[in-house]
């Protein structure tokens, strides 16, 4: 189909064991495409795959030119697949999305209108029903909660790195050298002009998901810690809290020697120690998560590095 103007669209989608979802994904994403009638290249990005993914993506290269593929030399996360992408995507708007199809590629066509037409940065879909398990449900409620009450910066409730961004906001991404990156927040954070457009999130369809247990939690401290200083200020709330109540505890016991009432046994002793202690390392864990960040960043190791690209 020929194109009718000269708007060109980057596709940045991380990839990490997508055989069974690969070729269905691009069918539908190029038919959006196709369309919108505009000009597009897709960046398939393979994280550390250990099946087929890579090959399909080389195939998906060889037949279309629009179609480039960066294989990483091993698992560097979601977010530095994506940086990847960003890196190598040079267009008037990109879209990142995942390749599972949780995410609609037909959306692209409401999210390209709403940020072509109105004059904005960027378009967030935003889900307004999802049908994964009330675990994950829950536990992304809770961390949304927690990170907009702790941080200046506010992610919009019930998104993900589905959105898509204009050049101004592409540019300025690329200036960006943090070690630990967290786009939710960092796009939030630059305030910009921005939207959402609604959309109802469906199961994966094939294929199990790569975030497990443990990189959700590694994930939700690194937005927590990237974008808040509040958690490092609790040690101090907390310390000046747990010495009223050990000035209290004390002025107890006084009144209660001076009364011929004292505690003939050890226990309160013990749990008094024992609650301090779990304070202190509380503390310690929390300073450490910082100071392991600044060491992180002091290293300046890449977030990536390719291992094969396909141009």
């Amino acid at each position: 189909m020929e194109k009718i103007n000269n708007t060109i669209l980057s596709v940045i989608v991380p990839c990490l064991n997508e055989e069974n979802n690969l070729i269905e994904f691009k069918g539908r994403i190029i038919k959006v495409i196709n369309d919108l009638s505009i000009t597009y290249k897709i960046y398939f990005i393979d994280d550390g795959s250990t099946d087929k993914s890579w090959e399909i993506i080389k195939d998906f290269s060889s037949e279309d030119k629009n179609i480039l593929g960066i294989k990483l030399s091993k698992n560097f996360g979601h977010q530095n697949a994506i940086s990847a992408g960003f890196q190598s995507a040079n267009s008037d708007y990109v879209l990142i999305m995942d390749a599972d199809l949780q995410d609609p590629p037909e959306l692209l066509h409401d999210m390209y209108n709403k940020i072509s037409k109105n004059n904005l940065n960027v378009v967030y879909a935003k889900r307004i029903k999802s049908n994964e398990n009330l675990f994950k449900k829950f536990t992304s409620k809770i961390f949304y909660i927690i990170f907009n009450a702790l941080s200046d910066v506010k992610i919009p409730r019930d998104t993900s790195d589905f959105r898509i961004i204009d050049k101004k906001i592409l540019n300025e991404i690329k200036k960006l050298s943090e070690k630990d990156i967290f786009y939710r927040g960092l796009i939030p954070w630059m305030g910009f002009k921005s939207d959402f457009v609604a959309f109802e999130r469906k199961n994966r369809k094939q294929g199990q998901s790569g975030w497990t247990l443990v990189k959700m939690f590694n994930f939700a401290i690194t937005a927590l810690t990237s974008f808040s200083s509040i958690p490092i200020r609790l040690s101090f709330y907390l310390c000046f809290f747990m010495s009223i109540v050990f000035i209290l505890n004390s002025f107890y016991a006084l009144y209660s020697y001076l009364q011929n009432d004292t505690v003939k046994g050890w226990t309160s002793i013990v749990l008094i120690i024992s609650f301090f202690n779990i304070i202190v390392f509380f503390i310690l864990g929390i300073i450490s998560e910082y100071v392991g960040k600044i060491y992180t960043e002091i290293k300046n190791r890449p977030n990536f590095i390719i291992d094969e690209k396909t141009y």
